[in-house]
């Protein structure tokens, strides 16, 4: 069901319906200044809201010096005193209090209760709305007698046909478009004060839901929320993309050419796994080489071969070799540290330890002033 508001600020009416006032708890924007107001405090009545949007024509009362037509024709002056007149009682009303100015939750309630109760809002017709007033008829009766019995003449112009009907008719229609029912133009400041009124509420911005500008500002302040913080996901991605290239490049091999080209600007390189326990050194030996003297000048020089296994399903890096030397009590007397360098080839040192390969190594140790009788080997990651 329709209802009709109407805007405190420039008088607009509008039709509104119940949903659009329990969402917004009552809080509608006028469409013709833009003003936000409670449409609840300021809802029409259903029988004046046709009526609202026409301007109050004012109705002319019927002319009361109207000459009949009967007395058309001018009649000559007479030299005689004016007829005295008994004065017409007019039927007295009492004056009607003004109605108090209900608050705005209160006109709500009462235009709720008028649409709910459809018969709570219609006045009851009063019995011999139109009669005439006995009383008056009695009053005016003397006064006809009285104009008949004692002929008198009149000026024209001062004719006056007292209608009691008429009268009553008369003050009924005034009273029913007296100026405080008519609809006011201009806004009654404290009359329909709203909440969120400019012309009564200075200073107090409207609500946010209902504030144009502020969602504008709100949404362009969250596209650049949204575009920093996708920034700096993609920058965190980075980040662990350079962290944890190893793993990746491990995960997805399809990727290591990837990551490479992408790390020679960075001067970085993608390594291999690192699985020590899966590399595996399958025989070794440590003997003096063939067809030379073990002792040479003080010297001592042996030849360490070993055979190294991985056993990992993954490329991996070379491992490093740690050679113990001890003497006969089996106290280590020499340590030496072969990186891969010491031990590979160029060609070998640039690829990885291949996965289930295996590499047979010889490499020469020389030792001075020591006498040795056993050794430990021993592998790691450097």
């Amino acid at each position: 069901m329709a209802l009709t508001t109407r805007c405190p600020q420039c008088g607009t009416s509008f039709k509104v319906v119940p949903d659009q006032l329990r969402v917004r708890n009552g809080l509608v924007r006028c469409g013709a200044c833009s003003t936000v107001f409670d449409g609840r405090a300021c809802l029409l009545p259903e029988s004046g809201a046709a009526a609202s949007h026409l301007p109050a024509e004012p109705v002319a009362r019927p002319a009361a010096s109207a000459v009949p037509p009967w007395e058309d024709e001018p009649e000559a002056p007479v030299d005689a005193a004016p007829a005295y007149r008994p004065p017409v009682v007019a039927p007295s009303h009492p004056p009607v209090a003004p109605a108090a100015a209900q608050p705005a939750v209160l006109r709500g309630r009462d235009d709720i209760r008028r649409r709910t109760e459809p018969d709570a809002g219609q006045p009851e017709e009063a019995d011999d709305e139109y009669e005439p007033d006995d009383d008056a008829n009695d009053r005016a009766e003397p006064a006809r007698w009285a104009r008949s019995a004692e002929p008198a003449f009149a000026p024209a112009g001062d004719y006056r046909h007292v209608d009691v009907r008429d009268d009553a008719r008369d003050d009924e229609y005034d009273d029913e478009y007296a100026p405080e029912h008519d609809d006011p133009r201009e806004p009654v400041l404290g009359d329909t004060r709203t909440r969120y009124s400019s012309a009564t509420d200075v200073g107090r911005a409207p609500p946010e839901f209902l504030d144009q500008d502020r969602q504008e500002r709100r949404g362009l302040i969250r596209k650049l929320w949204g575009g920093a913080c996708l920034a700096g996901l993609i920058v965190l991605g980075l980040q662990l993309l350079y962290v944890y290239r190893t793993d990746i490049a491990n995960a997805v091999p399809a990727l290591r050419p990837v990551l490479d080209a992408a790390c020679r600007p960075l001067d970085c390189t993608v390594g291999y796994a690192r699985r020590l326990e899966r590399i595996a050194i399958s025989s070794s030996s440590l003997q003096p080489p063939a067809g030379a003297s073990a002792i040479d000048d003080g010297r001592s020089r042996l030849v360490l071969r070993l055979e190294l296994r991985n056993r990992y399903d993954k490329p991996q890096h070379w491992p490093a070799l740690v050679l113990d030397l001890t003497d006969l009590s089996d106290t280590v007397v020499v340590r030496r540290v072969l990186m891969p360098e010491n031990y590979l080839t160029p060609e070998q040192l640039r690829g990885p330890f291949a996965p289930a390969g295996e590499l047979k190594i010889s490499v020469p140790i020389e030792v001075t002033g020591v006498q040795v009788n056993g050794y430990q080997i021993d592998k790691f990651f450097p």
